[in-house]
């Protein structure tokens, strides 16, 4: 305020310039942070002036970069892009690649999460609530979110069938961009991305619903990322 525009202008990297990043999930300095934008998204999550690494030393699994409703990342694009460059803390790089590889920093909610979380609980626990904010004006979005939130919970408790998945994503496209606020596209985004990069781990809940009916089932048998060269057909 007191330097003007023009200085602050100067600060980050282009329309990145300052902000506030709440950062939580299995860091070892979980807080609030007000970074210079343009820092590596690596040196964030791993610098002891920032998030401090993983706790107890364990892998990274994933991270939702910019609050609940924007796009889930997997381990291995969220420090790098699918280009092999590197991710920055700006609005333009977490956004590199679109939705397909790409997330977005939105309001700077930063989520992480180690190699025992488990993705279909945490994508169940989103949908919950949106379906609970859904004020029930637009039909897409007040039937849409209770649907999914439905599905997701069969999932979740091992009751689900491999056409759940495609069922998911049929109801997300439907709901986005067909509702008057953007909630609905809050709501559907997080639950795309998720099946979108943790396909197999979905999967794993219908395969095996004796194992997944336990909630610690991610601390015995960790469910990582499969990077596309990886997933099989």
């Amino acid at each position: 305020m007191n330097d003007g525009g023009a200085e602050y202008a100067k600060i980050g990297i282009g329309r990145s310039t300052v902000l506030v990043i709440s950062a939580s999930g299995n860091i070892n300095n979980p807080g609030v942070y007000e970074i210079e934008m343009g820092i590596t998204v690596d040196e964030f999550i791993f610098s002891d002036q920032y998030c401090g690494g993983i706790t107890n030393g364990k892998r990274l699994k994933a991270c939702v970069p910019g609050g609940s409703s924007v796009p889930i990342l997997p381990d291995y694009l969220v420090c790098k892009t699918a280009t092999g460059e590197d991710r920055l803390m700006t609005y333009e790089s977490l956004s590199d690649g679109g939705f397909a590889t790409g997330s977005m920093l939105g309001s700077g909610g930063f989520i992480v999460y180690d190699e025992n979380q488990c993705i279909v609980r945490n994508t169940w626990n989103f949908s919950r609530f949106y379906h609970h904010e859904s004020c029930g004006q637009c039909s897409p979005c007040r039937e849409g979110t209770g649907w999914m939130e439905k599905v997701l919970h069969r999932l979740e408790k091992g009751m689900g069938n491999m056409g759940d998945m495609d069922l998911l994503v049929d109801v997300a496209k439907k709901i986005e961009g067909n509702t008057i606020c953007p909630l609905g596209d809050a709501a559907a985004w997080p639950i795309a991305a998720a099946i979108r990069h943790f396909r197999h781990e979905f999967e794993y809940h219908v395969l095996h619903p004796e194992k997944v009916k336990d909630p610690k089932h991610g601390y015995r048998e960790p469910i990582m990322p499969k990077a596309p060269s990886a997933v099989t057909a």
